[in-house]
């Protein structure tokens, strides 16, 4: 017998999720209350470029920061456009295994793959790097700041470059749940709050995941107790749900 499990993420970001859990009668159910939009600033390019290049001549190390796999296609795609492909060669660091997958996809060369959260990246780099070095991080418009702050923190320099953003779907554009959901997977703090929202207040009546200790807590807040995998990531995800 199958058993369901609602997303808060687009069919395409189930995709590997669904190949993880397919073996195991486990039917992941889509519900993406946020969409994808690509974001592009002209000022923030010419910023990033000058300041790879500037560090280039002065010998400083420089690394790409990867905090999501949503941010690497748009990064590629606008690093042509804007004359930035030395900034494709770069060493990337990447949060969590999906992301580097995603990077190393795109031809992206990954040399650190972080344990799946931004704190656990600033440590690991931080624990690698002697002298400051130099971090260009493309990003979304609404990302978590612990990494670039422990970063800059520690001597080092993060330049941003905004190359995408979430906004929120219309829900009269979301298919209602199935009838019969076994588990909900709450993948942000703003997606399970667009999640309860959708359902006048009234989260389905079963056991809820969420995907990291910050949407847990979001979750607690509007009153949902969640689960979290041992990390966010989706093969971590995977195990928790097989062994529902």
């Amino acid at each position: 017998m199958s058993r369901r499990v609602l997303v808060t993420r687009t069919a395409e970001d189930c995709r590997r999720l669904q190949e993880l859990v397919a073996d195991h009668g486990i039917v992941i159910e889509p519900y993406p209350v946020l969409r994808f939009e690509a974001v592009e600033s002209e000022a923030a390019w010419s910023e990033a470029v000058e300041a790879e290049a500037s560090g280039r001549e002065r010998g400083v190390e420089r690394w790409l920061l990867l905090a999501s796999p949503r941010a690497v296609q748009p990064f590629r795609d606008q690093a042509i456009h804007h004359h930035g492909g030395r900034l494709l060669e770069l060493p990337a660091a990447a949060v969590g295994r999906t992301t580097a997958r995603e990077a190393a996809q795109a031809g992206l060369r990954v040399e650190l793959t972080g344990a799946g959260t931004g704190a656990a990246l600033a440590q690991e780099l931080l624990g690698r790097l002697q002298e400051p070095a130099l971090f260009l991080f493309p990003c979304g418009a609404d990302r978590r700041r612990e990494l670039p702050g422990a970063l800059r923190e520690a001597g080092h320099t993060v330049h941003e470059i905004e190359v995408y953003r979430m906004r929120r779907m219309p829900p009269a554009d979301l298919p209602a749940p199935a009838a019969e959901i076994d588990v909900v997977v709450l993948t942000s703090p703003r997606s399970a709050r667009y999640y309860v929202e959708n359902l006048g207040g009234r989260p389905l009546d079963c056991l809820h995941i969420a995907l990291g200790p910050a949407t847990r807590n979001a979750a607690r807040s509007m009153g949902i107790q969640c689960r979290i995998p041992a990390r966010p990531e989706m093969e971590a995800l995977a195990e928790e749900l097989c062994t529902i």
